[in-house]
């Protein structure tokens, strides 16, 4: 059911300007919005227009009841406009491109035609409100007659008005458009500022780390050779060379050693960890079997036992395939991780184990039933120095550098090192490793039996050399390597051991490679030009911890290389025995 509005002919321009303002001022009666009154007049005006372009149309404004409350407006055209139109059959009848406008501004066109050479246009739009009363639509219609006869005048000054107002309000989008774009370019020179501070913080992070591994390594590495003396000097008290020690002595020199083994540790941890930081620390592969790695640590751990309710038990390792990797740096992981769990478990066991993992690796898992860490401090504790707080901790000491180092070696050998733990249920520490680490090439390989036989001049037979600038190393030597058909020469630098090594050409050098101005290399090099000294033997006696590159510049030319730390009499005797006995 419809209900006629308004109808009128359209013949010229001042019909079709009519028509917009009847159809404005109709969508404003029935309820529609200041915008939707704009779009229903803007699409009138354009259905108008294109019917009075070539012969007098008619338009009719309806209200329209069913299906929805709707605005009907019905437009009869000639069909002979063009771009009206496409299709001439009613199946294919459809809006042309000319109805564009008014298809995107009203919910419905619908096109079709009206006897020969006409069509009829209707445009529906729907009511935002329930249909006007009765008395509402006669005052309309009424109103509509009185304005028939309005000037085209007043409906421009009001599209002037509209005009206006939409540049009113696109000039405010544009002031707050550019508001934001000044905003914007503000932060971003803000963000570009903080980029280049962070930048700058960065790189003094990363000249920080370098000094502080620079600064570990270097004084570590020069509190290496006191630490070696001093626990050297306490074997040979405790060995009594020099005599017997009374209970209380022999008490005090224990603690001294004891002592100095916990501050050996300590620094041997530092130079690991500086190591690996610089990227200078080596992977040494050897191939051994799990069994036989579980085996050499179960007499090496079981002593360490804290608290004697708690046993060590190492699963057999059925079914799992050689290993290609560094045995000592695996080792060194495994006894970091069962150390501290012996130190935190009461009761119960520490339950070392092994299995294969992802991407041809091997796990490694060391389980206890200790006191367990709360999920907070389960990353804390691979920081360096970190020790959680709590009653646990009384009685157990340490630096906090086990856990940080092992982590650390663990990545270096293709892995990673994680922790399951619960407060109360003890903790699980995994260890994964590659099953086959490939080594650079050239870079593999161990000091072996390569050195080249050195032919001798005619040397004082029984005279031994000892270079080194620390004068507690040149006494602990010859306290150890004591024997009535041996003399001693003492020289403090490179310089005066090569003059001494020249005039009395001794049976065999003790050579220490860290000495001031000609450090222990370069002499080496100038003995073995010297054809006076080309054949003395030469014992590398170091505390450095040597790279693969420079064993392999040392051991051509040197009978073997001592450790300061951890030197013992009968190593020291049997190499020096061996310089001695080279044809």
């Amino acid at each position: 059911m419809s209900s006629s509005l308004f109808q009128a002919e359209l013949r010229t321009g001042q019909d079709v300007v009519n028509t917009r303002q009847r159809g404005r001022h109709i969508a404003q009666s029935l309820g529609f919005d200041g915008q939707d009154q704009v779009r229903i007049a803007t699409a009138i005006s354009e259905v108008a227009r294109l019917a009075a372009t070539h012969a007098n149309g008619h338009i009719e404004f309806l209200l329209e009841e069913q299906p929805v409350p709707s605005l009907l407006v019905r437009v009869r055209a000639s069909a002979f406009n063009e771009g009206l139109v496409v299709g001439s059959t009613p199946e294919t009848l459809r809006p042309g491109p000319a109805l564009a406008p008014a298809q995107r501004l009203m919910d419905q066109v619908v096109l079709r035609k009206d006897g020969e050479g006409w069509l009829l246009l209707e445009l529906a739009q729907r009511l935002p409100q329930l249909s006007p009363m009765p008395q509402a639509l006669e005052s309309l219609k009424a109103e509509l007659e009185r304005q028939r006869r309005s000037s085209a005048a007043d409906e421009l000054q009001k599209q002037n008005a509209d005009l206006l107002r939409i540049l009113d309000e696109l000039q405010a989008r544009k002031a707050e458009v550019d508001r934001l774009n000044r905003e914007l370019e503000e932060t971003n020179r803000g963000v570009v500022a903080l980029y280049a501070e962070l930048e700058e913080k960065a790189e003094a992070l990363r000249r920080a780390s370098d000094m502080k591994t620079r600064f570990i390594s270097n004084v570590s590495h020069e509190l290496r050779t006191p630490i070696s003396s001093v626990l050297n000097l306490s074997r040979l008290m405790l060995d009594r060379i020099d005599g017997p020690l009374t209970a209380e002595q022999e008490k005090q020199v224990l603690f001294i050693r004891k002592s100095g083994e916990a501050l050996q540790e300590l620094i041997d941890d530092l130079l690991d960890l500086a190591k690996i930081e610089s990227g200078r620390s080596e992977v040494l592969c050897t191939r051994f079997s799990v069994a036989d790695l579980f085996g050499a640590l179960r007499g090496m751990l079981r002593p360490l036992r804290v608290h004697e309710g708690v046993s060590l038990v190492f699963d057999e390792p059925d079914g799992l395939p050689e290993l290609h990797t560094d045995e000592r740096k695996l080792s060194q992981i495994l006894r970091n991780l069962v150390s501290n769990a012996l130190k935190f478990t009461q009761r119960g066991e520490v339950r070392v184990s092994a299995r294969p993992g992802p991407r041809d690796s091997v796990v490694f898992s060391v389980r206890d039933t200790g006191v367990g860490i709360a999920p907070g401090d389960q990353e804390r504790i691979f920081e360096e120095f970190v020790q959680v707080e709590g009653p646990h901790q009384q009685g157990v000491k340490g630096t906090g550098l086990g856990l940080p180092l092992s982590r650390r070696l663990a990545e270096l050998l293709g892995g990673a090192l994680t922790v399951e733990s619960l407060p109360g249920q003890g903790s699980t520490f995994h260890a994964a490793v590659s099953r086959d680490y490939t080594q650079r090439p050239g870079a593999a390989g161990e000091e072996g039996g390569d050195s080249q036989e050195l032919e001798r001049d005619t040397p004082h037979a029984r005279t031994v050399l000892i270079i080194d600038d620390d004068e507690v190393a040149r006494y602990l030597l010859q306290r150890l390597l004591a024997d009535a058909s041996l003399q001693f020469r003492e020289a403090s630098s490179g310089t005066e051991g090569l003059r001494l090594a020249g005039e009395m050409r001794p049976a065999a050098i003790l050579l220490d490679l860290s000495l001031p101005g000609m450090d222990g290399f370069e002499v080496l090099e100038a003995l073995r030009r010297e054809p006076s000294t080309r054949n003395i033997p030469v014992i590398i006696h170091t505390s450095r911890s040597l790279t693969e590159q420079e064993r392999g510049r040392l051991l051509p030319h040197a009978v073997g290389i001592l450790s300061k730390s951890g030197l013992t009499r009968d190593v020291a005797l049997d190499l020096l025995q061996k310089a001695l006995s080279e044809p």
